[in-house]
């Protein structure tokens, strides 16, 4: 895996983590109250939410007869294109 494809396939979790970071960072050097610091932990919280609600889950379908059944028991079917790059 080449550094540009680490970047893209983590893009999310880089802006949010250097976004956060230098937040954090300015909440340091300003001496930050509690209620500053509440609103970062929550910025946190919901990136790491929604890093995880956005995660596809394992594979339905192992086989393309699978497939095939799926779409003949009338089932939606959504076909979805993508580039691993």
């Amino acid at each position: 895996m080449t550094l540009g494809q680490l970047i893209n396939q983590n893009s999310f979790v880089l802006v949010a983590g250097l976004g956060l970071g230098g937040w954090l960072i300015a909440l340091l050097a300003r001496r930050a109250r509690a209620r500053a610091w509440l609103a970062w932990a929550a910025a946190v919280a919901l990136a790491a939410g929604v890093h995880f609600a956005a995660r596809t889950p394992a594979r339905e379908f192992q086989l393309v007869a699978d497939i095939q059944r799926a779409i003949s028991a009338g089932r939606p079917t959504l076909v979805e294109f993508y580039s691993n790059y």
